[in-house]
């Protein structure tokens, strides 16, 4: 069985170039791609908006490409969250956001790991994010710190935080359950997902095996970021919730990027024991499975 490639219009020898390519590319360098593949969308964005709403204000401006960096479902609550914050029309750069917010988290001793599409990038290849994502372990003792720091850079809703704390019990009994809530960057709009630490086995496996990714000239300067295995399992285990092209194609990038190096026992293991240890075959295999009904599904390229 043939491996599918990561887009579909790219050839097998192509695509291994890129993947050669990509393992020469250190972690910081892909992170500098990164955000300035995000700075170009949201120039051509913010040019798109700007032909369409010529006669708005520079808020307004802003107001349109925050709402556009988001999902359609998550652009209602988004919508309400940033009405009235003075925002700037300012293309936005994630790994910024990502080193101020691993500064205040270290300011406060708070224990947290990068996750989702920023870790993937460290891992895998480098490319436009809607949002970073981290899991942080908040205490009784420093949640009201993290609370008022949090509030110096982003906007969110404090009855989220609350109900996020009100879940707790119920994410560390049920897999399928997070304990989340969302901020927004002040500035741009930008879209911050917190998962609150909940104790369940892997979380914990995630921090002990956490990576400080070290950016030297940076304000902040390093960030801890999940390991290539923990972002692999994570992003399957939300595979198995909610099937994404996008998901899927992380994954593939970083099972062919990081390849031999990768701890191929400890996959087996936990995508046992958090019950998706055949889907992490077909991902091992280079083939996405199909959905219940479909044939063989061939990957989007965006």
């Amino acid at each position: 069985m043939l491996r599918q490639p990561l887009a579909g219009d790219t050839p097998a020898h192509l695509e291994a170039g890129v993947i050669a390519t990509l393992r020469t590319l250190t972690p910081v360098r892909k992170l500098e791609l990164a955000r300035a593949m995000n700075q170009m969308a949201d120039r051509l964005a913010l040019a798109g908006i700007q032909q369409r709403m010529p006669e708005v204000t520079m808020h307004e401006w802003a107001y349109a490409l925050a709402l556009q960096r988001l999902t359609l479902e998550r652009r209602p609550y988004g919508a309400a969250v940033l009405e009235g914050i003075p925002l700037m029309p300012t293309p936005v750069d994630p790994l910024a956001l990502a080193l101020r917010l691993g500064a205040l988290l270290d300011a406060h001793a708070i224990p947290y790991v990068i996750v989702g599409s920023m870790a993937a990038v460290v891992h895998g290849e480098y490319r436009t994010t809607r949002d970073i994502d981290v899991v942080v372990n908040l205490s009784a003792q420093n949640v009201r710190a993290f609370v008022e720091g949090l509030r110096e850079d982003f906007t969110f809703l404090l009855s989220d935080i609350t109900d996020a704390l009100l879940r707790l019990p119920e994410a560390r009994a049920d897999g399928q359950q997070r304990a989340s809530f969302c901020a927004y960057d002040k500035m741009t709009g930008f879209q911050l997902d917190v998962y609150l630490f909940s104790g369940r086995p892997f979380e914990v496996a995630q921090f002990q095996r956490a990576q400080v990714v070290n950016i030297a000239g940076e304000p902040g300067g390093a960030l801890r970021v999940a390991s290539a295995e923990d972002t692999v399992l994570a992003k399957l285990e939300w595979y198995s919730l909610a099937p994404s092209d996008r998901q899927w194609r992380d994954v593939q990038a970083i099972l062919r990027v990081q390849d031999d190096a990768l701890d191929q026992a400890y996959l087996l293991q936990w995508a046992d024991a958090l019950g998706f240890a055949e889907l992490l075959t077909w991902a091992l295999r280079g083939q996405q499975p199909p959905l219940a009904g479909d044939e063989p599904r061939q990957q989007r390229l965006f």
